[in-house]
């Protein structure tokens, strides 16, 4: 062998990371609100998150 690697060899090494099932607490995706605590917040004055008022929801917004 010449040292070159053929390209379905190169492919097949790249796209074990795609095939793997997703972690979701290894990194999980930036959100722009503070969904927990969000949903505490509701909880605590008795609505549903879909009943909130926008003033209310944008005070959980991640700066």
């Amino acid at each position: 062998m010449s040292g070159i690697r053929k390209p379905a060899v190169i492919l097949a090494d790249s796209m074990e990371e795609y095939l793997a099932p997703p972690n979701p607490y290894k990194n999980p995706p930036k959100g722009k609100l503070n969904l927990l605590e969000l949903g505490r917040y509701a909880e605590r004055v008795g609505k549903e998150i879909d009943e909130l008022t926008a003033d209310e929801i944008l005070q959980f917004k991640i700066p």
